[in-house]
């Protein structure tokens, strides 16, 4: 099986995605570098019926690329 029946199967089998809904999540993942829709929905996307479990588990300054870089790389 190709990587996009994988990709296809998934957004199908595991996300109950419409047509159009797959061809996004598609596109999204090709232009990202060609990375695989279940890696992508795995790793960057969780889905709660808890509205406060949102705050819980999103932490904006979890990677926070300026205070990186003013840490790291800014002298």
């Amino acid at each position: 099986m190709s990587q996009l029946e994988k990709d296809i199967a998934f957004c199908i089998d595991e996300c109950d995605m419409a047509d159009e809904e797959i061809g996004d999540m598609l596109r999204a993942c090709e232009r990202l570098g060609g990375i695989a829709v279940e890696y992508f929905c795995e790793e960057f996307i969780f889905i709660t019926d808890e509205p406060d479990d949102i705050v819980r588990l999103h932490d904006d300054e979890y990677l926070n690329i300026a205070e990186f870089n003013a840490m790291w790389w800014e002298q």
